[in-house]
């Protein structure tokens, strides 16, 4: 049996990061979870261990509003795991309040976009190298809400424009931005990245951005980021997005070129790269 395929799925100990991880090892896969706390993780290799026996799993913690974290997480992936086929950008933030970082960026932006980004950055080559039964991935796990987001060049922290909802889906389109011009500049026999709105899908961060809504179970939302994560071949070209499971044309400000450009020099500066 070739050795199992290996993918990183952020923000892993509940809702759909966890569905998803629960999906992947279930399929087969080495599975790092990701999350912001220690005991978190531990406690979720633990219950993933139980109920899939025989399952490969990892666990790595670190914070992805910080760039010193993201740095030291990036390191230790890249001395845990010598093969990464596949990051799953899935951890998210709905702010209720807003607040900065110590890097001096908004959080919203900071968890669910410049963390994102300088991680897949940092383990690109390792991705690459990897690619040797066709393409490794990126999936950056998204939102519709990326349609009523506007990218505020000149105050990507919102300093004087910040709502909740303005800096969510500020980052959510960043996020499907990201997989466009990831697509763009990398060889696609090599990498392969795509973006994702899950649906409307019950958990802690859909109740803490837009209150008492019923939405469909975690396992519904990881369907998409799991099917794009564990195939060998997808479908859609690389840089597609996807609405509900369905190849979709995403919004229109996401194809803004001049906007993406711009963006990926401020991430890129961001990260310190």
């Amino acid at each position: 049996m070739s050795e199992r395929r290996v993918v990183l799925v952020t923000g892993a100990t509940d809702g759909i990061g966890r569905a998803t991880a629960r999906a992947l090892a279930a399929a087969g896969m080495k599975v790092v979870v990701h999350g912001r706390s220690k005991v978190k993780v531990d406690a979720t290799l633990a219950q993933l261990a139980s109920e899939l026996p025989g399952a490969e799993l990892e666990g790595v913690s670190f914070d992805l509003g910080r760039k010193e974290a993201v740095k030291n997480g990036a390191a230790q992936l890249l001395e845990r795991v010598p093969q990464l086929h596949v990051v799953v950008n899935n951890a998210g933030i709905f702010a209720g309040e807003r607040s900065v970082t110590d890097d001096g960026v908004e959080l919203t932006m900071a968890v669910n976009y410049f963390g994102p980004f300088m991680l897949t950055e940092l383990l690109k080559q390792r991705l690459v190298d990897s690619a040797t039964e066709g393409p490794s991935r990126v999936v950056n796990v998204s939102s519709i809400a990326h349609a009523r987001g506007r990218i505020h060049l000149n105050d990507l922290s919102l300093a004087t424009a910040w709502t909740g909802y303005a800096a969510y889906a500020q980052s959510k389109l960043a996020q499907v931005m990201h997989a466009i011009s990831l697509a763009e500049k990398s060889d696609a026999a090599k990498l392969v990245a795509y973006s994702v709105h899950p649906g409307v899908i019950s958990t802690k961060l859909l109740r803490q951005g837009f209150g008492p809504v019923a939405g469909a179970s975690a396992e519904k939302g990881a369907a998409t980021q799991s099917m794009l994560a564990g195939k060998i071949d997808v479908d859609e070209p690389s840089g597609t997005y996807y609405s509900d499971g369905v190849a979709s044309k995403p919004a229109p400000s996401a194809l803004d070129e001049a906007t993406r450009q711009q963006l990926w020099l401020e991430s890129i500066r961001y990260a310190g790269l």
